[in-house]
């Protein structure tokens, strides 16, 4: 062996290059068999400038040392080998950023002692590998590229024991990973690596099932992902298992029934048990990964379950997910009497458990006043129950019954049936606590006063001018003393009436032409869908009351509607559509359940009309 100094170090005249996907293991041990050293004591001096350092296959120690003692012309750093040509970034991925940096700083100028512990490793249930393994195909491509066949870091990984490149299993060598001599490095040859097996292919299912494990772990070994606290991982399976049904709204209870009986027929008991992951007993590694994260879990463990979950590690560590059963705000008023009825001016929904069926409940509270709820999946212009309709609609409703409006119509009007209609004419929405009456009547006093100020200020106001400025204190005095209101409101005014006659026809073709841009817009909103109503279209082009009650005066207008509104099984095949192709354009999956989320659809309300979509 040549050495020659650099400053007070002797160090190697050549040192192999590195090849793709090569153990440093494997390097050091090709060092060893072209320098013809066979004293291993000698190797690690010169390398290492120890003779104690272990042959550590996956998560070696002294790197450090190495790189400094390396030729002067190696563009070989501490950061290129341990990340290249180590198991560390696949052992440390899971890991909070100072334990990853911790064990980091151990392989690179540590002894080593604590790698393994600081690692999890030492505590985890899954066991290395006896031998080191490789696979046929992949020796013999080695040795037809590069002369020389080599350990792959791929091939390595516990449970994993399919090649996935060439379809066929792993072979173990005659390397043990823990040699009786554990200061030994051994290269891969024709010796240890027996080709003369016969092998065979692996069936089509094991390798669909080990296809997305060996995906993600080559993005786990040849990308620097982010280093993420417990946390993280904590609050991604929660989110992801509140979508799919198996947590509750609060996330503080999981299915954990449901969910170990849907992974074991996901996967199969025999893969499990090869991927030493089984699932049975009271606490088990998913029962464990599922809860509050007090400690880390081995990789292969959180590979399976991101498999199930339709997720991987590019997802996990990027995405912050959420759980958003009523999609991503801000959400519709449905106030009939705001004008800015549909429109998006919902910012917050507070998530609530249906006590019958369990299921997700939103609250929705707009700044006019109007709350109301709805079940998750439901279509968003639809409500399940108002909660408080507020002063905008109280007024509306009391307007309409001035105006000679029958309780019917004036529920058409604003989405409520008679009875409801009655009760806020009756004061029924604030009944007056019989033990305030002074309360009641002091605030009587006060807002007498008040309306009486506002016609002095505002003399040339209507009435109605007035209460659509202050409308809650109109309802107040409408339901303590509705005379006292009546008497002391402005009179209105004499109005002289003209004898033109409304031409319909005319009115009719200018309404089928905004009709016509309104449903043109409609269909080309950018974001998800709206439906295609006559409630939303009057919305838009401000004729609501005229498409309601005078639309036989409009035949083409009619004719025209009956033919472009939407019924809600129409309506959610067009959601469904959009879904796919935002997933698509995401460069996302597009499941069935992802797709129904996306478009805001309850999976029971997918029918057989609209599966071909799914």
């Amino acid at each position: 062996m040549i050495l020659v100094a650099r400053g007070e170090l002797l160090m190697p005249l050549f040192f192999p290059t590195p090849y793709p996907d090569e153990l440093l293991y494997s390097i050091i041990a090709r060092y060893k068999k072209w320098s013809g050293e066979m004293n291993h004591r000698s190797i690690l001096h010169d390398l290492f400038g120890n003779v104690y350092v272990s042959a550590s296959m996956d998560l070696p120690s002294h790197i450090g040392h190495l790189v400094e003692r390396l030729p002067i012309t190696s563009n070989i750093t501490v950061e290129r080998l341990i990340q290249e040509h180590t198991m560390y970034p696949f052992y440390s991925a899971f890991l909070p950023p100072g334990q990853a940096s911790t064990v980091f700083q151990s392989m690179a100028y540590g002894n080593g002692n604590d790698i393994y512990m600081r690692s999890g490793m030492m505590a985890s249930s899954i066991r290395s590998n006896t031998y080191i393994r490789f696979c046929k195909d992949c020796y013999i491509e080695d040795i037809r590229r590069y002369g020389e066949g080599y350990w792959h870091r791929m091939h390595q990984i516990p449970g994993v024991d399919v090649c996935i490149e060439h379809e066929t299993n792993l072979q173990d060598s005659n390397v043990r990973i823990n040699q009786a001599n554990k200061h030994e490095y051994i290269a891969a040859d024709d010796e240890n690596c027996r080709l003369d097996t016969v092998m065979t292919k692996t069936p089509s299912d094991i390798i669909e099932k080990h296809s997305f494990i060996s995906k993600n772990i080559e993005k786990l070994l040849n990308h620097s992902f982010p280093k993420r606290p417990f946390q993280w991982f904590e609050q991604f399976y929660m989110s992801k298992l509140q979508n799919l049904g198996y947590a509750n709204v609060k996330g503080s209870k999981v299915n954990q029934e449901k969910l170990c009986q849907d992974m074991l027929a996901f996967f199969g008991k025999e893969l499990l048990v090869q991927m030493q992951s089984r699932i049975e007993g009271e606490d088990n590694w998913l029962r464990q990964i599922t809860r509050k994260h007090r400690k880390s879990f081995h990789p292969i463990r959180h590979l399976l379950f991101l498999q199930f979950l339709s997720s991987d590690v590019e997802e996990l560590f990027y995405s912050k997910e959420s759980y958003e059963p009523f999609g991503v705000g801000p959400w519709s008023c449905l106030n009939p009497a705001a004008e800015h009825y549909g429109t998006n001016m919902i910012k917050e929904v507070v998530l609530t458990t249906c006590e019958k069926t369990k299921e997700p409940i939103g609250t929705f509270t707009c700044s006019c006043g109007f709350i109301y709820t709805r079940r998750a999946g439901d279509d968003p212009m639809k409500l399940s129950r108002v909660k408080q309709f507020g002063a905008i609609w109280e007024a509306e409703c009391i307007r309409l019954s001035e105006a000679g409006a029958g309780l019917r119509e004036i529920g058409r009007r604003l989405h409520a049936d008679p009875s409801t209609i009655k009760k806020c004419l009756l004061g029924g929405f604030c009944a007056a606590d019989s033990k305030g009456g002074n309360k009641n009547n002091n605030q009587l006093l006060i807002d007498q006063k008040e309306w009486k100020h506002l016609q002095e200020n505002y003399s040339n106001l209507s009435k109605t001018e007035l209460r659509k400025l202050y409308p809650a204190l109109y309802i107040r005095l409408y339901r303590a003393d509705r005379s006292w209101l009546e008497r002391e409101s402005p009179k209105p005014s004499k109005r002289t009436t003209t004898s033109s006659k409304v031409s319909w026809h005319s009115r009719d073709q200018e309404i089928l032409r905004e009709v016509k841009e309104a449903v043109s817009a409609i269909q080309n909103l950018e974001g998800k869908p709206k439906r295609i109503s006559k409630s939303y279209i009057g919305y838009m082009i401000d004729r609501k009351a005229l498409l309601e009650r005078h639309l036989n005066k409009l035949p083409l207008t009619k004719e025209y509607l009956d033919k472009v509104l939407e019924s809600e099984e129409e309506y959610r095949v067009r959601k469904i559509k959009w879904a796919i192709k935002e997933l698509r354009r995401e460069g996302k999956k597009t499941t069935k359940w992802q797709v129904l989320r996306k478009a805001g659809i309850r999976p029971e309300f997918v029918t057989q009309n609209n599966k071909v979509f799914l």
